[in-house]
């Protein structure tokens, strides 16, 4: 008899999205981003709120790190006013 190995689990759950909050200043306006990645995966923008503006929802675009959604997300805000 030999010792049995436990069995990968044909059911695996795909990882929980991150979410994180960014506060910013862009263009005179203040605004939260709520920026999004899995694990060891890409940085996408959820949603913009800027003040006194609806929501802002960005498209299906990423970026490999934190910091170029940060600056994705500042550089969305500050064409607001273009």
């Amino acid at each position: 008899m030999g010792i049995e190995e436990p069995q990968e689990s044909e059911n695996l759950e795909e990882p929980e999205p991150v979410e994180e909050y960014v506060p910013g200043i862009a263009g005179g306006r203040h605004y939260m981003a709520r920026l999004c990645h899995v694990p060891d995966g890409p940085w996408s923008i959820a949603v913009i709120h800027v003040e006194s503006l609806p929501p802002l929802h960005d498209s299906k675009r990423t970026w490999p790190t934190r910091e170029e959604a940060v600056q994705a997300a500042d550089t969305l805000v500050a064409n607001l006013g273009h």
